[in-house]
């Protein structure tokens, strides 16, 4: 079976919108990454509220990379 017959469909919705993603991942674990990222994006949508969805959308990403790069930084330190 190739590798794109194995991943699902899920339809997440972010600030009203719905998307469909396609993934090799659960369908819970799509849920579960649509909803956290609608959180983050909803509250700085209310923080900012006259900024628009393209930034609200870059912010969010500059947020989420940052927190990775940090757990990412975090469990290097911890294997030495």
């Amino acid at each position: 079976m190739a590798v794109e017959e194995r991943k699902k469909r899920v339809v997440i919705e972010i600030l009203g919108e719905e998307y469909i993603i396609r993934s090799s991942s659960s369908s819970e674990h799509v849920l579960e990454v649509g909803r956290y990222v609608n959180r983050l994006m909803k509250e700085l949508s209310e923080k900012y509220p006259r900024m628009s969805v393209q930034k609200i959308a870059i912010l969010a990403s500059l947020n989420l990379a940052s927190d990775l790069l940090s757990l990412r930084k975090q469990e290097k330190h911890r294997k030495r």
